[in-house]
């Protein structure tokens, strides 16, 4: 403070406000938990999601925990946190395997288990197996379009999260049920 009272660039800020730094710590308390929560119930279905539009487990689970560790410095910040998460993630993930070109978002190689949500399996009428073979078949659009619909969005949400037109996601969503009938009608034929 100069000697007329004024504050300088120097001086730090003063909280004049009653309880001003106890009231940080419990609104932080408060942001912190409602993270915690979100984390707990979405980074398996993150991991998931980014299995299979391709990621190997490892890679998934390291894009997934880049991402929430983002996603909790910008809390607060993101209206639709599940959505930034899967748009942040494939990023993260596309960057990451950028340098590994052959790699690339090839068959996804993870066994079903990798799949599951708490207790729950993500699909109880498909086998995931099944599932995964299909979404092999397909192109990275289709697989990430579909990935997204497995994982509760809406067309005009994954339109969002891929930053594609509704119409595209539509088409993708449609050319990929197609080649699942299809995959599947042969597969039935091969077992028969």
């Amino acid at each position: 403070m100069t000697t007329s009272g004024e504050p300088t660039d120097f001086d730090p800020p003063v909280d004049l406000s009653v309880g001003g730094v106890e009231d940080r710590t419990a609104e932080r308390a408060a942001v912190d938990a409602e993270f915690s929560a979100f984390y707990r119930a979405d980074f398996p279905r993150l991991v998931g999601f980014l299995i299979l539009v391709g990621a190997g487990r490892e890679d998934a689970v390291d894009a997934a925990q880049e991402t929430m560790r983002t996603l909790h410095q910008k809390w607060g910040e993101v209206r639709h946190p599940k959505a930034w998460a899967r748009t942040t993630a494939r990023r993260a993930l596309i960057h990451a395997l950028s340098s590994l070109r052959e790699q690339g978002f090839g068959e996804p190689a993870e066994p079903a288990a990798a799949l599951l949500v708490g207790d729950q399996a993500m699909w109880e009428s498909v086998e995931r197996d099944e599932v995964l073979a299909i979404l092999r078949e397909l192109p990275p659009r289709q697989r990430q379009a579909l990935a997204l619909t497995f994982d509760g969005f809406s067309p005009a949400e994954i339109a969002q999260i891929l930053d594609v037109p509704a119409i595209q996601v539509r088409g993708n969503l449609a050319r990929a049920r197609h080649t699942a009938v299809r995959v599947l009608g042969k597969r039935k034929g091969e077992l028969q």
